[in-house]
């Protein structure tokens, strides 16, 4: 039975590792070029080497002066950065790769996106950090075809990834000869070898992050395979006895390791240690790890130490030489830190935790240039996972404390499958520890760097999964619940993982609506205003339910343009959302398009519908109950020369800045427990009160809408003798001074001190008067009105006297 398992297990890595190419072909032709996390930076150094121009040398100003011209778009993305402090294997493999290829167009494809939202992952435009254009498209030729290739190189290296987690699992998993039964037991989930190893392959496999970043140009492509294997390789040696050609091939791979990235450091030194130790514990305990003694390998200890340290020397000795020789640094961190971007305060330990948000997600699934999210629910979903596998691994660890015999317990330890357990553990912890200097050091906080150790993290994962399934199958009597679990959590990835570029992807990069100049448009606001001589703006359509946002939230908005004539230049387009009191309530800079459609893409006549999600200030600082309007201001500018395009009527005649009521702003919403005075046909008095202050009598109303208004109305104010005659003074007005005019109010809005001012002549005798007051569409047609007993009033007006002195 255990055989037909077996086997139904390998067709089941068969499975995975189908579904993971098919996921990793649809990723790297998702992502547009060079826009996966620091792809761009990387290609510059794979083209560096592949030009004949040799190891760079990092110089700080250099670095500062074409950062610089790069941040005001100035030059193309053509310079490596702090890439250019990383060790060389894995460039110098692609250079080899692009040679080949006619990449003569580099430097027109990475023109960068000055307005890009790096690292933001509250980003709702701008996403990506290049400027991209058709140029791009399939088929493939030049530099785009280069990338193509190389990311499908990353994907095969993913595959290998797999594979070697799978057999890593495996090996882990297999029977021993001679073996302690109460051990056994209380490694169970370890037993479970066609549960786990399926499981810890599908964690790698159905991560949407490795997925992204193995199907992209990336020197954590060859890393991650190098740092699996070199795992895979100690233990197989740690199980079955090392010998001298496999200590040298495992020399060889952790060389290659440490010369693709420094975090294979930590490696060349883990996996020997064990790999030793086994050789140690073998001489002294042989019936625990081999079904026969061997005299020798306590004598082979050191020439086996000797096989895995030359040839990692060899191949990675003289790049850490040359670092200290230059930056008298072995790793070249700290210079490749200063290139990044140094931290200016160094941060505490608490600081790091308050960055576990941004690392959690940035492991799962934080696309693009570490700024595409997903949604909320699938980290919490993942962060419960984290949980339970956490507590399956403590139950795991009691019982099996619980169950060792005092003087069993070493040899418990000494065995072999816990010392590859031990050396998962030790490998991702020196990675972690490793990767929190780093984040010390620059702003890196990003749990994809931990891939190179992804797979003792899947493992672990698996483990503590299946631990908790095998607790729940013997106190709930669920004795499906391991097979239930190691089913349901990889099929539930594998689908998260395929549907990823299609809902989260492809959308941050789709291109906006191109129309034609005939097209009719559904607009809130037609503006026609001209910047220079180059772009119209025909106007706006609010998308949110009732034209209705609140402080921190989306407004939704499309705007229209249309490019006059042919244009030679990448206009930015400026949007300012303003609230009352002059308050900025979001600021956007960006290439139309949200970044992805640059003006000299337009086609003359063509109207662009781009749209923008424009997230709100949550600070703004509106009177509590006072809703507000939103204004609309937007324009065109020249960002390399900070010169703004200037505006023209319809007419062409100059004109100044033009704000256009967008939407309404409102704080709180609420129906106050309150009995109403009088009414309108869509909104009721709650309070009216009336006073004269010097020459001018104060009306200070307190609306309550009762219905969605669909138009705009004015308030009048006029004051009548006791005799019912209309006298002169009167007072005609928007709401609150315009602030929140009648159109934008909605059932429920509470609109307090709304105050109207009629302005009495010097001579104005004294007497009872009384006040009358109502609402008039654009038409002039007044809005019926009705008494406290629901009967209409005539002349559509509700009165209220006043004594003027």
């Amino acid at each position: 039975m255990r055989f037909i398992l077996q086997r139904i297990t390998h067709w089941t890595l068969v499975a995975i590792l189908a579904l993971y190419i098919a996921a990793g072909v649809i990723y790297a032709v998702s992502a547009p070029l060079l826009d996966v996390s620091d792809e761009v930076r990387h290609y510059a150094m794979i083209e560096h080497l592949a030009q004949g121009r040799g190891l760079p040398v990092q110089d700080e100003a250099y670095n500062r002066q074409i950062t610089e011209q790069e941040r005001r778009a100035l030059r193309p993305l053509t310079y490596y950065a702090q890439e250019g402090s990383q060790p060389p294997l894995y460039y110098a493999l692609m250079a080899l790769v692009a040679l080949p290829f006619d990449r003569s167009d580099h430097a027109d494809l990475v023109w960068p996106n000055p307005h890009a939202r790096l690292g933001r992952a509250d980003a709702t435009n701008n996403w990506n950090q290049l400027v991209h254009t058709p140029a791009e498209a399939f088929p493939w030729r030049g530099t785009t075809l280069a990338v193509m290739v190389m990311r499908l190189i990353g994907v095969t290296l993913g595959a290998i990834t797999v594979a070697c987690t799978y057999a890593l699992a495996l090996t882990l998993c297999a029977s021993r000869r001679a073996s302690n039964r109460k051990a056994d037991e209380a490694e169970a989930p370890c037993n479970q070898s066609p549960l786990l190893t399926p499981l810890a392959a599908a964690f790698v496999a159905f991560n949407p992050m490795f997925v992204h970043i193995m199907a992209s140009v990336n020197n954590d492509t060859l890393a991650t395979t190098l740092a699996t294997l070199a795992l895979l390789f100690s233990a197989r040696m740690i199980r079955h006895g090392a010998r001298m050609g496999q200590a040298i091939v495992l020399g060889v791979i952790l060389g290659g390791a440490a010369l693709t990235k420094a975090s294979g450091l930590a490696l060349a030194i883990v996996a020997p240690f064990f790999v030793l130790v086994s050789e140690f514990v073998r001489r002294a305990r042989p019936t625990a790890m081999a079904a026969q003694p061997d005299p020798r390998s306590l004598a082979r200890a050191l020439p086996l130490l000797l096989g895995m340290a030359l040839p990692a020397l060899a191949v990675a000795g003289w790049w850490y030489w040359r670092n200290q020789m230059l930056y008298g640094d072995f790793t070249g961190t700290t210079m490749m830190a200063r290139i990044a971007g140094p931290r200016e305060v160094t941060p505490s330990a608490l600081e790091l935790i308050g960055e576990w948000d941004g690392f959690f997600k940035s492991y799962w699934g934080l696309f693009g240039a570490v700024n595409i999210p997903m949604d909320v629910w699938i980290y919490a979903a993942l962060q419960f996972l984290l949980i339970l596998a956490g507590f399956g691994l403590l139950f795991a660890l009691l019982g099996w404390l619980r169950r060792m015999r005092d003087v069993a317990r070493l040899s418990a330890i000494l065995d072999a499958r816990a010392l590859m357990l031990l050396m998962l553990f030790s490998a991702f912890l020196v990675a972690f520890v490793a990767l929190v200097r780093w984040t010390s050091l620059t702003l890196a906080s990003q749990g994809r760097l931990l891939f190179p150790v992804i797979a003792p993290i899947s493992i672990f994962l698996a483990l503590g999964l299946l631990s908790v399934a095998a607790r729940a199958s013997r106190v709930a009597q669920m004795r499906h619940a391991p097979r239930t679990l190691a089913i349901a959590i990889p099929t539930a990835l594998a689908a998260l993982t395929l549907l990823a570029p299609f809902v989260y992807i492809r959308p941050a990069y789709a291109l906006p609506q191109r129309l034609s100049p005939d097209a009719p448009l559904a607009l809130d606001r037609q503006t026609e205003l001209i910047f220079e001589d180059k772009i119209r703006y025909l106007g706006f359509q609010v998308h949110n339910p009732k034209q209705r946002v609140a402080p921190g939230e989306v407004l939704d908005v499309t705007l229209y343009w249309q490019a006059l004539r042919p244009l030679d230049h990448n206009y930015s387009a400026f949007i300012r959302v303003y609230a009352k009191g002059e308050q900025l309530a979001h600021v956007l800079d960006t290439y139309p398009g949200g970044g992805m459609w640059q003006t000299t893409l337009w086609q003359p006549g063509e109207i662009i519908a781009d749209r923008y999600r424009l997230r709100l200030e949550d600070t703004l600082t509106t009177t509590r109950l006072a809703p507000s309007t939103l204004w609309l201001d937007v324009g065109f500018w020249d960002f390399t020369a900070q010169r703004f395009l200037p505006t023209f009527d319809p007419a062409g005649q100059p004109t100044g800045r033009q704000r256009y009521e967008a939407a309404s702003l409102n704080l709180a919403r609420l129906t106050p427990n309150l009995r109403m005075k009088a009414r309108f046909e869509k909104v009721a008095l709650t309070a009216i009160r009336a006073e004269q202050a010097g020459r001018v009598v104060l009306l200070n109303l307190d609306w309550l809408a009762t219905d969605d208004f669909t138009e705009d109305y004015t308030t009048f104010v006029q004051l009548f003798d006791a005799a019912g005659n209309k006298l002169p003074p009167q007072a005609d007005g928007r709401a609150k001074g315009g602030d929140f005019a009648p159109r934008w109010w909605r059932a429920g809005d509470l609109i307090l001190n709304d105050v109207y001012s009629v302005n009495l002549p010097e001579d104005f005798p004294p007497g009872q008067y009384t006040i009358k007051f109502g609402l008039y569409n654009a038409d002039g047609a007044r809005m019926p009105a009705f008494d406290e007993a629901g009967r209409a009033i005539p002349e559509a007006a509700l009165s209220v006297p006043i004594a003027i002195r």
